[in-house]
C-alpha cells in the first residue's frame, strides 16, 4: 500500500458562524472548532475555560485515604519508596511526587523498573529490592492497578501500599491503603483522561491544600508526561499542558532548560509540539536503551552543569534508539522482500534474533505507517520471544492477540497497541493463527482526515493566528491538515546535502484568470516521482517560521495524489492487490478489474523506458503515479503489471529502491508470469 485514503472533514457554516459570535475568536478558527466540537456545547465551554480553576482532587476515588495516609508517613518519618515506569509518563510521575514530598520534609526515595530485566510494573522482585530499603509505604505512579499478587506479597512483608494509576482495571483490584484511578468502574470520576502524570499531580493538590501553588511548582514535569503519554489533549488536561506551557516559557527548571538545548529549541516559543517531538523522545530513550534513572536525574537536576551533561547523555541515547530502530527496520523490511505475501497479509508478523526490546514498539508503529496494517514485531531471546504490536483504528489488535491467548505466555494492551511473549518455537504458529483471525475480520484502511480545503491564495500569516487559538495540539485535538487541490507543479528543487528534501513551487489558477502561487516542503524525501506540469492534489499543514524577527508560513506537504482520485476507487484496487498477493481466492468480477492485457503492459514499460531517457527516477512503490502518467483505469492492474515484469526479468530494483528496466533477449511471454497464473488458476 503507497498511502493513506483522504477523508475531507464536512464543514458546518453556520454552526461556525455561531463559535465564532459567541466566543469572539476568527471564523477560520471557528470553522476547524466546529467540525470537532460537532455541536457540543459541554465541549466547547470545556474548550474555551481559561480559568484556573481544577477540579477538587478528592473527587478521584480513595484520594483521601491517600492523603491520610501518606500524610501519617511523613509525620513519623517513615520511609516512602515512589515506584514508577520506565517511560516519559512514569518518569515525569516519579520526578513530581518525589520531588513534591521532598518539600513536605518526607524521608522518600525512588525506584524504576529496568524494561529488560523487570519488565512493566511491579514483580516480587522488584518488591523485594524496596523492602530491603526499609519501605514502609510504597506509592505507585503511572502502574499498579494489576498487582494483585504483588499487593498480597507487600502485606505479607510488612508494608503497605498507595497506588495512583490511569491504565484500566483488571477482574480484581489489588488489596492496599488506596488505589487512585479515575477509571476505577465503582466510582464516577468527573474527569478520567488523565496522564499517570496527572493523577500524580492531583495527589500533590490533594496533599498541599492548595491547586495553585502546586501548579506553580509541577506543571512543567506534569505537562511533558501528558503530551509524552498521548492522552486525550481536552478537559483538564489542556489546562494542565496551558499551564506547563506558560511555566516552560517563563522560567524552566534546569533540567528542562537543558533538554530544550540538546534538542535545538532553546529561545523558541514552545509548543506541545516541541515537547512530543523534541523532549519526549530523549526522556523514553532513557528506559528504551539503558535504566531509566538518569532522565529523573536530569528532571531532578539542580545545578545547569550537572543537567547538561545528563541532557547530553539522554540526547545520545535518543540517537542510539534511532539507529536500533533502522536497523530493525531494514532487517524488517528485508524479510518482508522475501516473503512478500507476508507484507500483504492482514496483519504482519516479523520476528529477528537479538533485536533490541526496547525499541520494538517503535519498530512496529513505523512498520504499521509502512505497510497500513497492522504490525507485530517479536525479537527471539532463545527459549522465549517478546515483541509490541500496533495497529490502525478500526481494528483491535489486541482483541487480535486475544484469539490466540492459548499460545502466548503473557499479554496486555488496548486497541491500537500492546505487548505479548510466547515461546520461540511457536511464533510461526502464532503468525498463521493471527492472520487467520485478520482473514476473518472486515478489511480496515486507515484513514488521513482533512479539516478543510485551503484557496492558495488565503495562504498568510493571519491563518496561523487563527490556527493558535485551538492550542495546545495533541491527541484527540491533532495539529489541523488542509486540502490544496487541483495545484499545478512549476518546479522542484532538492535542498540539503543530503538530497533528503524537496521545495515545490506550485499553481492554480483562479476562476477569473489570475494565478496563485505558494511554495511548499516535503521533508525527508529523497526522490519524487512528480514533474513540473503534474496536476496534483496536496495534504498539507501550516508552520510558524521565524527568522530574524520575520514570520512566515511554511507549508509542509504530508501527501500527495493525482488530482482528483477516487479513493474509494483506490483503497478497493489496494485490498484487492493485497488479496491477490496474500494468494486469496478472486472471484470473476475480481479477476476482471485486476488482469491487466497487453495493452497495459506495454504502456506501463513504454512509461519506463522514458522514465530511463529522461533520467528520472520512479520506485516500485510508484504504482499510483505510474497509473496517473500512463491513464491505465485501475490501480490494482499497475501493480499486477509491475509485480509480473520483476517476476519474468523485465525489471530489477536497484540498491536504492530505483525501478529500472532489464535487458532481454527474445520476446517475453507474459502469461507465465507466477502472479497471472495463480490469479488465475481454478
Amino acid at each position: 500500500m503507497a498511502r493513506k485514503q483522504w477523508n475531507i472533514c464536512q464543514l458546518n457554516k453556520e454552526l461556525a458562524s455561531g463559535i465564532a459570535a459567541r466566543y469572539s475568536i476568527d471564523p477560520f478558527a471557528a470553522l476547524l472548532l466546529s467540525q470537532r466540537a460537532q455541536g457540543d456545547e459541554a465541549f466547547l465551554t470545556e474548550f474555551f475555560d481559561r480559568s484556573e480553576e481544577y477540579l477538587d482532587p478528592f473527587l478521584l476515588p480513595d484520594m483521601d485515604k491517600a492523603v491520610d495516609r501518606i500524610n501519617d508517613a511523613i509525620f513519623d518519618y517513615e520511609r516512602i519508596c515512589i515506584f514508577g515506569d520506565y517511560d516519559a509518563d512514569g518518569v515525569t510521575s516519579t520526578t513530581l511526587l518525589y520531588s513534591y514530598l521532598l518539600t513536605q520534609g518526607a524521608d522518600v526515595t525512588w525506584m524504576l523498573p529496568d524494561r529488560v530485566e523487570n519488565g512493566y510494573g511491579l514483580s516480587k522482585d522488584v518488591v523485594d529490592k524496596i523492602h530491603a530499603l526499609g519501605t514502609k509505604l510504597i506509592i505507585t505512579v503511572d502502574n499498579g492497578i494489576s498487582a494483585v499478587e504483588e499487593a498480597e506479597y507487600i502485606k505479607e512483608l510488612g508494608m503497605e501500599m498507595v497506588i495512583t494509576d490511569h491504565h484500566l482495571e483488571g477482574e480484581a483490584l489489588p488489596d492496599c491503603v488506596a488505589i487512585v484511578d479515575p477509571h476505577r468502574k465503582d466510582h464516577d470520576c468527573p474527569f478520567k483522561e488523565y496522564a499517570g502524570v496527572g493523577v500524580a499531580l492531583k495527589l500533590c493538590c490533594a496533599l498541599e491544600g492548595n491547586d495553585e501553588r502546586v501548579f506553580e511548582d509541577f506543571a512543567d514535569i506534569a505537562a511533558i508526561g501528558t503530551v509524552a503519554d498521548l492522552v486525550p489533549l481536552i478537559g483538564e488536561n489542556r489546562k494542565i499542558v496551558r499551564a506547563g506551557l506558560r511555566l516552560i516559557n517563563r522560567s524552566p527548571r534546569p533540567g528542562v532548560e537543558a533538554l530544550l538545548n540538546v534538542s535545538g529549541l532553546s529561545g523558541k516559543q514552545i509548543e506541545s509540539s516541541n515537547i512530543a517531538f523534541g523532549l519526549a523522545p530523549r526522556i523514553n530513550a532513557a528506559g528504551r536503551m539503558e535504566k531509566p534513572d538518569c532522565a529523573v536525574d536530569l528532571l531532578l537536576a539542580e545545578e545547569p552543569e550537572e543537567a547538561a551533561h545528563l541532557a547530553e547523555h539522554v540526547s545520545k541515547l535518543n540517537q542510539q534508539r534511532h539507529a536500533a530502530e533502522e536497523v530493525i527496520a531494514k532487517e524488517a523490511d528485508a524479510w518482508l522482500q522475501k516473503h512478500p505475501e507476508q507484507a500483504h497479509a492482514p496483519i504482519i508478523v516479523v520476528c529477528g534474533k537479538g533485536w533490541h526490546e526496547g525499541v520494538l514498539g517503535i519498530v512496529a508503529s513505523k512498520l504499521q505507517d509502512r505497510y497500513l496494517r497492522p504490525v507485530v514485531v517479536l525479537t527471539d531471546k532463545g527459549d522465549i520471544a517478546k515483541g509490541s504490536a500496533r495497529s490502525i483504528p478500526g481494528f483491535s489488535i489486541y482483541d487480535a492477540i486475544c484469539s490466540c491467548k492459548d499460545m502466548l505466555r503473557t499479554y496486555g494492551g488496548h486497541e491500537l497497541a500492546a505487548g505479548l511473549s510466547l515461546p520461540s518455537d511457536s511464533v510461526d504458529a502464532f503468525r498463521d493463527a493471527i492472520q487467520n483471525y485478520g482473514y476473518s475480520r472486515k478489511p480496515v484502511y486507515p484513514v488521513m482526515n482533512i479539516d478543510c480545503k485551503l484557496n492558495p491564495s488565503s495562504i498568510d500569516v493571519s491563518l496561523l493566528s487563527a490556527i493558535d487559538v485551538l492550542e495546545p495540539f495533541g491527541n484527540s485535538n491533532p495539529s489541523p491538515i488542509f486540502g490544496l487541490f487541483k495545484m499545478t507543479i512549476d518546479s522542484i528543487q532538492t535542498l540539503g546535502d543530503s538530497g533528503q528534501h524537496k521545495r515545490l513551487q506550485l499553481s492554480k489558477k483562479n476562476r477569473t484568470g489570475q494565478t496563485a502561487r505558494i511554495s511548499a516542503m516535503k521533508f525527508h524525501t529523497p526522490d519524487l516521482p512528480w514533474q513540473p506540469g503534474d496536476v496534483v492534489d496536496l495534504m498539507v499543514t501550516l508552520n510558524r517560521n521565524e527568522f530574524r524577527g520575520q514570520v512566515n508560513v511554511t507549508v509542509i506537504i504530508k501527501d500527495i495524489r493525482p488530482a482528483g482520485t477516487d479513493d474509494t476507487q483506490m483503497v478497493f484496487s489496494e485490498q484487492l492487490y493485497d488479496r491477490i498477493m496474500a494468494g486469496q481466492p478472486l472471484n470473476d468480477e475480481a479477476l476482471s478489474r485486476a488482469i491487466p492485457d497487453r495493452n497495459v503492459f506495454a504502456n506501463v514499460y513504454r512509461f519506463l523506458q522514458q522514465t530511463e531517457q529522461q533520467q528520472h527516477v520512479v520506485r516500485a512503490s510508484d504504482a499510483e503515479y505510474i497509473q496517473y502518467k500512463t491513464g491505465v483505469p485501475d490501480l490494482c492492474r499497475v501493480r499486477v503489471t509491475l509485480e509480473a515484469m520483476r517476476e519474468l526479468g523485465l525489471t530489477e530494483t536497484t540498491a536504492n529502491g530505483t525501478l529500472k528496466l532489464k535487458a532481454v533477449d527474445g520476446k517475453v511471454d507474459l502469461t507465465e508470469a507466477p502472479i497471472l497464473k495463480q490469479m488465475t488458476r481454478r
